[in-house]
């Protein structure tokens, strides 16, 4: 009770932070018109349930593994001056305060930009900062994609291009006590043969290899937040000092209609063994039902929340293999609706599968999840 009235009050201060933030909209001082000043934030009331699995308590007593959680709220503002832009997140989540985005970007002309500070690296699709379609990532992404490392991204784009390459640490901004944090190398290639206002076809690559004294480890998941728990059910962990990841992409958007796939995978070098290797995939669709037509962001390259009253329809498929430790394959299907700019609510069905997993038995989850998500 007393973390759900927590909660509620956080809530609550994010709501009023937000309506005052749009009644102010963007500050601009009198004195120095160069300089702007954004409010951001957001926060996700979820609610779910797990349609066949308990969790046991010692007593042998089962759970269903019911929740309705307010699982990240974030408040931040992003300052511009000039080419400059600085940028501060922080959010609340699992009774922590932690940073997320904390960057200076510096702008050298409408295609060349450098960015410093903590940060997702140009792999996967975090790089939106939202789950901008379903409630949760897709598992393979969940995988593979790193949480957001410090360091300097520089990224070229223009139309039918995109480049970025970085170097980022393999530590983590809250945990300030290891000394040798490791490092990352990355690079992303995006090449768009069609880019129009209704029409978007891309194909891409990324690659990151990591040394680091931080023992890699890739773990299956339920792809839901309603249980962050109890919903990782597939998981291996290599000494390795060094390994690489790696992904394949592409993307079409055609006015209402989107499908994109995804190819991912790791080659983790086992010290003293062979090396081992991981791949996952995943693909999903989208139909907007009511809408203005799909939106995406060449910056990033990936689709972007969608206009105020759109109704869409989507449909997912993961599937992740690990080599000795099992397989997994998820089903999932959606429903969005975009209240207005600030309020969305997502309806999601999840049929997650975990299979040749040694020593235990094939299983298939079913979960239901619904989310309402309000940002500025």
């Amino acid at each position: 009770m007393k973390r759900l009235l927590k909660n509620a009050f956080l809530t609550a201060g994010v709501l009023a932070l937000g309506l005052q933030a749009e009644a102010q909209q963007t500050v601009v001082p009198e004195n120095d018109p160069g300089f702007k000043l954004k409010f951001i934030g957001r926060t996700n009331l979820d609610l779910g349930t797990f349609l066949n699995y308990n969790h046991y308590d010692e007593d042998g007593v089962g759970h269903a593994d019911n929740s309705c959680i307010v699982n990240d709220t974030r408040l931040g503002f992003v300052a511009t001056k000039d080419k400059w832009e600085a940028k501060v997140e922080v959010c609340y989540t699992n009774s922590k305060i932690s940073f997320r985005d904390v960057t200076i970007k510096h702008s050298f002309n409408e295609h060349n930009k450098l960015t410093f500070g903590n940060q997702f690296m140009p792999y996967g699709i975090k790089l939106t900062g939202i789950n901008y379609k379903f409630a949760e990532d897709p598992s393979v992404d969940l995988t593979f994609c790193p949480s957001r490392k410090v360091g300097v991204n520089y990224l070229y784009t223009t139309d039918p291009f995109n480049f970025s390459a970085g170097l980022y640490s393999d530590g983590n901004v809250d945990d300030n006590k290891q000394v040798n944090q490791g490092l990352n190398i990355t690079a992303q290639v995006i090449w768009r043969p069609v880019y129009d206002e209704t029409t978007v076809f891309h194909l891409g690559g990324a690659f990151i290899h990591t040394d680091s004294p931080n023992a890699p480890k890739f773990s299956g998941t339920v792809p839901t937040t309603v249980s962050s728990d109890h919903r990782t059910f597939m998981s291996v962990s290599y000494d390795a000092p060094n390994y690489e990841r790696y992904e394949f992409q592409a993307l079409f958007i055609k006015e209402k209609f989107l499908v994109e796939a995804h190819y991912m995978g790791a080659s983790v070098n086992v010290r003293n063994a062979n090396s081992e290797s991981l791949l996952g995939m995943w693909g999903q669709v989208s139909y907007q039902i009511i809408g203005e037509g799909q939106k995406y962001n060449k910056t990033t390259s990936l689709p972007t929340a969608s206009a105020a009253g759109t109704l869409e329809v989507l449909g997912r498929v993961d599937y992740l293999e690990f080599d000795d430790a099992g397989n997994q394959v998820d089903f999932e299907l959606g429903l969005n609706y975009f209240i207005n700019k600030h309020f969305n609510v997502k309806f999601n069905y999840i049929m997650a599968g975990f299979n040749d997993r040694p020593g235990v038995e094939d299983k298939t989850y079913h979960v239901v999840q619904t989310r309402l998500q309000f940002s500025f």
